[in-house]
Order: C-alpha cells, then sequence, then structure tokens
C-alpha cells in the first residue's frame, strides 16, 4: 500500500530556482498506449519543417504564407510561424551559468535555448563491432572541426541508455569523453547481435544437414533438419525482439531527457540493424514463431519523441559496406564433410551435389539473404527518419561528412503550429500534409507525417487499469534525468549514523550502520496536470520515489509514495508561488554511492527525475537558514 510523503513548507531556495526558470510547455502528452492526449488548454500540434533545395542545402527566408498544412486531405490554419537560423554562438552570461547552493540538485538542463541541439547516438546493441570501430574513429575525426556554437551531446546505447557526455559546445570535452574508456563511448559486442562470422557457422551447419537429408532420404534427418532450422529461426527471433523492445525503450528514455531543452533536437543514430518488423516465416514448421509486433512500443516511442521536439536522422554503421558474401570473416566456407566428385568423371556423387556445386548455392544463398536483411535495416531506418522529421544516411564512407551535413541541415528549419479542425477523439492516425504554395521548386521538406488522435475509451479503461509502477523505467542508475517535469531537490544527510531497528525505506532487508537522508522536492504547478473543477478547485496526483544504489548498480534500499493533490481555489494560489512540496526520508547503508529521485504525474503521464552522487552532499546545513 503505498503511503503519502510528509509536507513540509518550501525552501527559499528551490522555489526560487524553479520559478525564475522558463518552463517549456508541451504541445500534447501520449498516454499508457502511446497516443497523443491533446489537452483541452493545448490542442495544438506543433512541426519542424526542415526545406531543402536541390542542391541539398537549407532554404531560408520562407514565410508563413509560402506553407499549406493540411491533416487527412483538409486544409488547415497556420496558427504560428518561426524561421530558425541556425546555431548561435553563446554570449559570455551563458556560457557562465551561476553554480547551484550546496545539497541543491535539479534536472532543469544547464543548456541555454537554443534553435537546435545535436545528439550523437553511438549504437552498440545493433552495430557489429567491426562497423562500431568506425563510426569512433569517424565522430573523432568530425569532433576536429566542429564549427562553433554548435552544442552537442553523446549517449550509448548497449543493454540500455547510456550517458557519455552532457550537451556542450566544446569540442575537446567532447573527444575526451569519446576517448575515456570509462565512459562507454568505445566499440562493445553485442551478446543480442550474432556476427558474420557465426551466421556463416550456422549456414555451413545447416547446408551439411541438408546434404545428409538429400543423400540418405532418411525421414529422422530430415525431422532433426527442421528442428535445428527451427531452433536457430526462434533463437534470432528472441534476440532481436530483445533488441527492438530495448531499442524502443531507450529512445523513449532519451526523448525523456530532452524534453525539457527547449527547440528542435537532432538524434543522430548510428547503427547497422534495427529488424523493427519481422514478419512470419512461411518455411518453419511453426510459420508464427519468429512473428513480432511492435506496433503500440512504436506508437509510444514516436509520441513521446514528437513531444520532445526530437528529429531522428538514422546514419547506417557499415558506411558503404559489401555483402557478406565478399567478407573474409562471412565467407561460406563449403563443410569437409560433403561428398567429392568422382576421380574419374567428376560427376556428382548419386544423390547429392560437389563441393563446388554446394558452395555456389549456399554463396548465392547467403547474397540473396545478406541483401534482403540489409534492405530490410534501411527500410526501418528511413520509416523512423520520415516518422519523426529526420532523414537517413545510407551507403556512404563519410560518415563525419554526414554528420556535418545532418548538424547544417538540422539548424535551419520553420516551426509551424496548427489547431486540428478534426475535433473527434477516436484514437485514429491523422496524416499530416505541408507543402510549399509555390509549384516546380525542386525543394525537400522533412517532417513528422502524422499523430494518433486522442481516443476517449481507451483513456477512460487505462485509468481503470492498476497504476503498476510508472517510474520504474526512469530510475536506473547512471541513466540521464527525464526532463518532462522540472525539478528541484535538497538532500540532506543526518549527522550521526541512524539505528537499523527502525529504518525508513520499503527494504526489509536493510541493515546497518546505515545513514538517514531528508531528500525535499520542489515541484512547479505549471509542470504538473492540475484539472480543474468548477469551484475553482483543482485535483492532480503524483507519484514520488527515491532509489539508493552502490557503485555496482545494485539497488540497496527504496521508498515509493504516492500524493493526491487536492487544492482548493486559495491553496492552489499558493501552490503556484510556491510549488509543489514535501519531503521523504530514506536510511543508506555504507556502500551506498548513488541516491536517485523522481516523481511521475499520473494525470499526465510524465516523468522528472533526478540522479545525485553522495559524494556530492555535504554537511547539512543549519534549519534556521532555510
Amino acid at each position: 500500500m503505498l503511503q503519502r510523503p510528509k509536507l513540509t513548507l518550501p525552501s527559499f531556495v528551490l522555489v526560487s530556482l524553479l520559478l525564475a526558470w522558463p518552463l517549456f510547455g508541451q504541445t500534447a502528452v501520449p498516454d499508457e498506449n502511446g497516443r497523443l492526449v491533446f489537452k483541452a488548454n493545448a490542442r495544438t500540434v506543433l512541426l519542424d519543417v526542415v526545406v531543402t533545395g536541390r542542391d541539398g542545402k537549407p532554404v531560408q527566408g520562407l514565410h508563413k504564407e509560402d506553407f499549406q498544412v493540411g491533416e487527412d486531405g483538409h486544409p488547415q490554419a497556420i496558427t504560428f510561424f518561426e524561421e530558425h537560423s541556425g546555431a548561435h554562438p553563446l554570449t559570455a552570461s551563458e556560457s557562465s551559468l551561476p553554480p547551484l547552493p550546496p545539497n541543491i540538485f535539479t534536472n532543469i538542463p544547464r543548456v541555454p535555448p537554443s534553435d537546435a541541439v545535436t545528439v550523437l547516438l553511438l549504437d552498440s546493441m545493433n552495430t557489429q563491432l567491426a562497423d562500431q570501430s568506425f563510426v569512433h574513429a569517424q565522430m573523432l575525426k568530425y569532433l576536429k572541426n566542429v564549427p562553433p556554437g554548435t552544442r552537442m551531446a553523446i549517449f550509448t546505447l548497449g543493454n540500455s541508455l547510456g550517458y557519455v557526455q552532457g550537451f556542450t559546445d566544446d569540442a575537446s570535452q567532447l573527444s575526451a569523453a569519446l576517448r575515456n574508456p570509462k565512459l562507454g563511448g568505445g566499440p562493445v559486442s553485442s551478446p543480442l547481435l550474432a556476427s558474420s562470422g557465426d551466421r556463416a557457422s550456422n549456414q555451413a551447419l545447416t547446408s551439411q544437414m541438408q546434404q545428409s537429408v538429400a543423400e540418405t532420404a532418411s525421414p529422422t534427418a530430415a525431422s532433426a533438419l527442421a528442428a535445428l532450422q527451427q531452433f536457430m529461426a526462434e533463437q534470432g527471433a528472441s534476440q532481436n525482439d530483445l533488441r527492438v523492445k530495448n531499442t524502443l525503450e531507450a529512445f523513449q528514455q532519451l526523448a525523456g531527457y530532452l524534453a525539457g531543452i527547449p527547440g528542435r533536437k537532432n538524434v543522430i543514430w548510428f547503427s547497422s540493424a534495427f529488424p523493427l518488423v519481422l514478419f512470419p516465416n512461411p518455411d518453419l514448421r511453426d510459420a508464427f514463431a519468429v512473428s513480432r509486433e511492435y506496433d503500440p512500443l512504436v506508437r509510444k516511442t514516436d509520441a513521446m519523441l514528437a513531444q520532445a521536439q526530437v528529429a531522428v536522422y538514422p546514419v547506417a554503421a557499415e558506411g558503404n559496406s559489401t555483402d557478406t558474401l565478399y567478407d573474409a570473416e562471412g565467407r561460406f566456407q563449403a563443410p569437409s564433410a560433403a561428398p567429392a566428385p568422382t576421380a574419374q568423371t567428376g560427376a556428382t556423387p548419386p544423390g547429392g551435389e560437389s563441393q563446388q556445386q554446394m558452395a555456389q548455392r549456399m554463396e548465392i544463398h547467403s547474397l540473396q539473404t545478406d541483401s534482403v536483411q540489409r534492405n530490410a535495416n534501411h527500410t526501418a531506418m528511413q520509416v523512423i527518419a520520415q516518422d519523426t522529421g529526420g532523414a537517413a544516411t545510407i551507403n556512404t564512407n563519410g560518415l563525419a561528412e554526414a554528420v556535418a551535413h545532418v548538424v547544417d541541415q538540422g539548424s535551419y528549419f520553420y516551426t509551424i503550429t496548427y489547431t486540428p479542425t478534426n475535433t473527434a477523439t477516436d484514437g485514429k492516425y491523422r496524416k499530416i500534409q505541408v507543402k510549399l504554395s509555390r509549384e516546380d521548386s525542386g525543394d525537400k521538406l522533412a517532417y513528422r507525417r502524422g499523430y494518433y488522435a486522442a481516443d476517449t475509451k481507451e483513456a477512460r479503461a487505462d485509468a481503470a487499469k492498476p497504476a503498476g509502477d510508472p517510474l520504474h523505467p526512469f530510475m536506473g542508475p547512471g541513466m540521464p534525468n527525464t526532463t518532462q517535469i522540472p525539478l528541484a531537490l535538497r538532500v540532506q544527510r543526518t549527522a550521526t549514523p541512524v539505528a537499523a531497528a527502525k529504518p525508513s525505506g520499503d527494504n526489509p532487508n536493510l541493515k546497518g550502520p546505515l545513514t538517514r537522508y531528508r531528500v525535499d522536492f520542489v515541484i512547479a504547478a505549471s509542470g504538473l496536470q492540475l484539472d480543474p473543477n468548477p469551484d475553482g478547485s483543482r485535483h492532480g496526483k503524483i507519484e514520488a520515489t527515491i532509489v539508493v544504489y552502490d557503485h555496482e548498480g545494485v539497488a540497496l534500499n527504496w521508498i515509493v509514495r504516492s500524493l493526491d493533490l487536492d487544492m482548493d481555489a486559495a491553496r492552489y494560489a499558493q501552490v503556484k508561488a510556491n510549488g509543489v512540496n514535501f519531503y521523504l526520508d530514506i536510511d543508506a547503508p555504507s556502500n551506498s554511492a548513488i541516491l536517485r529521485s523522481g516523481v511521475f504525474d499520473l494525470n499526465a503521464n510524465l516523468a522528472g527525475t533526478v540522479e545525485v552522487p553522495l559524494s556530492k552532499v555535504v554537511a547539512s546545513a543549519p534549519s534556521s537558514h532555510l
């Protein structure tokens, strides 16, 4: 049973920090099923449109009258229009933001407002080791010549989202982070991605058994071959399933981090394999054993990326590659056990085929399979790029040049908003069309191509479901702070150890010696969905969580509490001025290293998290100073 946290008077420092910082409202938020739920006070669709000419360069100087917007074929009136014309160098005041007071922590991004920022996403889970090394070298090459004022961050995608370097326009800092092996930006072998050598080995084993079946016509051998093929297919599908789900969840986490940063975010995603759609295989005994359905996850991911104003630019990490047929590691080797031609005539043994014939057949099959898989990967990249307003880069060895091109293009764009004329809450997909008024210009437009409307019936059904633990996906150690809800904390530790007899926290096996930490939460009212009532009162509901981890990322203690935000008009006026504030106590063993706190708005399905290294928590200030 969740308990209510203790309410406390707000800290002046925390409230001032939150209320003085601009809070960036979102045009829509996804519900648990990933559909965009447009609130009554924010029924607006926001689009970033990149326009490039025949020469591939950004087209500047267009006006509102130059654009036509449609939804499902119906014209829409543009309600807001703004041109963005590239990165701007930081001023002295912007580049030297004041430090936070002791024991004060926040998820408010320390990145000054900008037209656009760039994220390099190095994908090790879906990329062969050799391709990762190529990408790593190319990025170091690019960082030697980054244009001044380019703000960039580096993330990795392994089994989960990793954080290498936060946003900075210091290219030397980015290069140092990428070279530092402790930060995880280097090549890492993926346990979920079969190498070309593994694939060739499996192909050889299958071919041997096929040859045996052809020679003996044995039902037992045929059954064994079918069982092997089924096992390999299901194992591959299971690994692909994990990669797809982990990839989509990582993009959701990245969207949560980027949501609090204003402006457009261009995510350059280096990957060489993304089997987003797995179709039934009619060649297997169970044709549907390897098929998967990812539509709900894809919907939710697209919705969160749209909400955070993120455009994804997938880049094929393998560069201008050849088929594995011509790869020394993956080239098929004919099995030694295969029957050989007779010495006298060179004829094929009865019921079988020669080594040369079998090798040729398997090489052709390998080439076809590799080509189909590569085309499927590239198609998936193009689809997600189109859905988010980015563009895919395929078949080029100049990855450094490709990044420079994306950074340049993604910094010049037009922001357009419109209020949909279709107000139905039917949960259907709405297609967006944007074109220029001038004809035959040859210009290309990149923008997200649609959204899912609110679904009243589904929203009511979801409201009746158990909430579970919605903060869990955002609470892993080392994850970037989620910024959908701006959050400030004050963390204080007690001066003396706490007896283990009455520990504070939800771990029943907690043992001493322990140190107690008091965590004061402050959330600006504008960061929460507080639904109004006719009498002027407001209602909201949030969940608050704290988890304490050791240096290895093992959870040592945790606490989960819920809070109903019921307030009359007078109390709401106070909350608008002072924020929603409360505190929680939690005890931490001596080997604790990280304290991660978070809040989740159960009405809006938004999260805010802050990770605090306990080494940065200094001795508590006297209470009279608050």
